[in-house]
């Protein structure tokens, strides 16, 4: 009897930015850029003209497409809720939260996009059903960004290089809490948010002033949600968005996701923001969230001065919000917040070719 023959040892799952090889030999990469900021400060707006510059390049080789954070929020019976220091006390949803997301959901959905270059068949969107805003970008500088990103593109991606047979995947990931503290920092180890962060090739922040985001924020008619309504008195939440303690602690569950089952999630809602709740909720989470991205708004003050401070004061600290780091790991956007977005496109075009081919000047 002869020897059986040796076996091929198992091929690694694909991490980072991934490529793969089909029976076929086409080779796939994915590449994931992550779009941040405070709530309105642009974020869809640019992952929208973006899928606009990117896609239909080359449908055969060139595939893009956007995953929004709002599509991974809970259910509204699940949303935190905080209670405001008003007379009588308040007891309000805290959209705004770390705990209003499905976090092991959005972060088993980019492995499967890393994996697969698609969205899982669970994922079903329900943020374009918002209401979209111009983008304020005229058609003609859309029309030359893309044509600018064909030429330094050239054959290599469009064509796939290599006989054609590459394929690249582009996915625009936005959403208001995406980034975590850099991993050597104490804030960093163990970050809610160190796995999501971990998982994108290039992170794009887009500051916004205070005043702007209360006043698009605002202006807004409200959001698409799901499930049932939340029943005040059952698990409410502190202050700032922490879980009460009930008097018996549940132990913490390992969250399986089925991401080729189909959308079982409940029917849809409609939230509208209460009177005060940019300054109650929006915009004091984003501060507390972001303390190790911000920087004072008084000269000559450094972030030591933010160590015991809290939000109350960090939020005095920051003032209107655009002074950011630029040693954090993220890519901030250019002119604290005030930059036209037809800038910030030629700006995030130009972030997002780094990332896609190695290019690093216009």
């Amino acid at each position: 009897m002869s020897d059986p023959p040796p076996q091929q040892p198992p091929q690694p799952l694909p991490t980072d930015k991934t490529t793969t090889t089909t029976t076929t030999t086409t080779t796939t990469t994915t590449t994931i850029i992550g779009i941040s900021g405070p709530s309105s400060s642009g974020k869809t707006t640019l992952a929208r003209l973006l899928q606009r510059i990117f896609s239909h390049l080359n449908p055969t080789t060139l595939k893009t497409f956007i995953v929004h954070e709002d599509d991974f929020y809970h259910s509204d019976d699940k949303i935190p809720l905080t209670t405001l220091p008003t007379s009588p006390p308040t007891t309000i949803q805290n959209w705004d939260t770390l705990g209003a997301l499905d976090i092991p959901f959005l972060s088993a959905s980019l492995s499967y996009i890393r994996l697969h270059g698609r969205l899982p068949p669970r994922l079903q969107s329900k943020e374009d059903l918002n209401e979209v805003s111009e983008s304020g970008v005229p058609e003609e500088v859309i029309a030359r960004v893309k044509e600018w990103t064909v030429r330094v593109l050239g054959d290599e991606i469009l064509k796939g290089g290599g006989g054609g047979r590459g394929q690249h995947t582009i996915v625009f990931l936005e959403g208001f809490l995406l980034f975590a503290p850099p991993a050597g920092e104490s804030a960093g180890r163990g970050h809610g948010l160190r796995d999501v962060h971990d998982k994108m090739d290039g992170r794009l922040f887009l500051p916004a002033r205070y005043q702007s985001v209360k006043d698009r924020r605002e202006s807004r008619s409200g959001y698409v949600t799901i499930g049932a309504a939340p029943v005040v008195g059952q698990g409410q939440m502190g202050q700032m968005g922490q879980m009460e303690e009930e008097e018996e602690e549940e132990e913490e569950e390992v969250v399986v996701v089925d991401l080729e089952a189909e959308d079982d999630r409940a029917p849809q809602n409609f939230w509208t923001d209460p009177p005060g709740y940019v300054d109650d909720i929006v915009w004091p989470n984003y501060v507390q969230d972001h303390a190790w991205l911000l920087l004072p708004e008084e000269e000559g003050l450094s972030q030591t001065a933010f160590a015991h401070a809290d939000t109350q004061e960090l939020v005095r600290l920051v003032g209107q919000g655009v002074n950011l780091r630029t040693d954090a790991g993220v890519t901030v956007a250019p002119g604290q917040g005030s930059t036209p977005m037809a800038d910030i496109l030629e700006w995030a075009v130009g972030e997002v070719l780094k990332q896609v081919a190695g290019i690093e000047q216009r």
